[in-house]
């Protein structure tokens, strides 16, 4: 560590340069990692919703709508068709309004609908169960999911396709700046990296002060880059709450034994990415850095 120190105070304008850029990339690098993984959440959110909903005028008799939902379930096209009563409905609702006592008491199970949840086979089957069920005349309304999850699902690729694109970008301007920072200083101590040499001193020790540098810029850059990065999360967390009021908890890839969420963040998550973001660092630094000392250190 003491020659990291020292190499960082014979050329402090420079290791302020290598640690800024380090620092920028795994920023965006968090930034993009957690929109990725904030939109797969959603839309693993929206799939797991009923992905056709029917409400049935409230007059409408069970016997009815059981008839209807024999009726899909005999199709072979739905994998799942659950009833929601007028009592289960407002059991729902008083849940979700529970901090709203006067919305409580304007509500009462006769003016809310009964409904059919339903989950097709195939999404090519969304929307021809739709069609007829718009036609029943028992139907008064038919919430099709299958525009919204098209959406996203388009958004998601439309975003991994530029993050990709951003991502090597910085990805190359950041090796391009640590090796020419690198082989700047590595020009700097010319002179006293050839003594080491002509002492016998192998390759691999003359490269390492270069590459815990690498390691130790990645490491800090990382660490700096997560806190800022959630900081400003914690921040805005009630500007961005507002805008997602109902979305409830958005989870991380299904990932065994481990309960992650992408929103709001919860702590396994923040050590989770912390961790991932933590390795790139280090192994960005390392390797920018064992790219220059191999090419100008022989």
């Amino acid at each position: 560590m003491n020659d990291v120190f020292t190499s960082i105070k014979r050329t402090p304008y420079q290791s302020l340069a290598s640690f800024l850029i380090l620092f920028f990339t795994l920023f965006m690098t968090i930034f993009f990692f957690t929109l990725i993984s904030f939109l797969h959440g959603v839309l693993t959110y929206i799939e797991a919703k009923p992905q056709v909903t029917v409400y049935f005028k409230t007059d409408v008799e069970e016997e009815e709508i059981t008839k209807i939902k024999e009726t899909v379930m005999s199709s072979d096209k739905a994998s799942e068709v659950k009833y929601v009563s007028k009592s289960e409905a407002l059991a729902l609702y008083r849940k979700l309004n529970k901090d709203n006592p006067l919305l409580l008491e304007m509500v009462s199970s006769d003016i809310l609908p009964a409904s059919l949840e339903i989950y097709a086979k195939k999404p090519a089957f969304l929307t021809e169960i739709a069609e007829f069920l718009k036609k029943q005349p028992e139907v008064d309304e038919v919430d099709f999911q299958k525009s919204i999850v098209d959406k996203l699902l388009s958004l998601t690729a439309v975003v991994r396709a530029i993050t990709l694109g951003i991502f090597i970008f910085l990805l190359i301007i950041t090796f391009v700046v640590l090796m020419t920072i690198t082989a700047f200083k590595i020009a700097l101590k010319k002179e006293e990296l050839e003594l080491l040499r002509l002492l016998g001193a192998t390759g691999w020790y003359v490269k390492k002060p270069f590459l815990a540098e690498g390691i130790f810029f990645g490491f800090f850059a990382a660490t700096l880059a997560h806190i800022v990065f959630y900081g400003i999360i914690f921040a805005t967390k009630g500007i961005v709450g507002g805008y997602l009021i109902g979305l409830g908890s958005v989870p991380f890839y299904t990932i065994p034994m481990l309960t992650l969420h992408v929103w709001p963040p919860n702590i396994p998550f923040i050590i989770f990415s912390y961790v991932l973001i933590v390795l790139f660092g280090v192994a960005v630094g390392l390797i920018g850095n064992l790219l220059a000392t191999g090419k100008y250190i022989k």
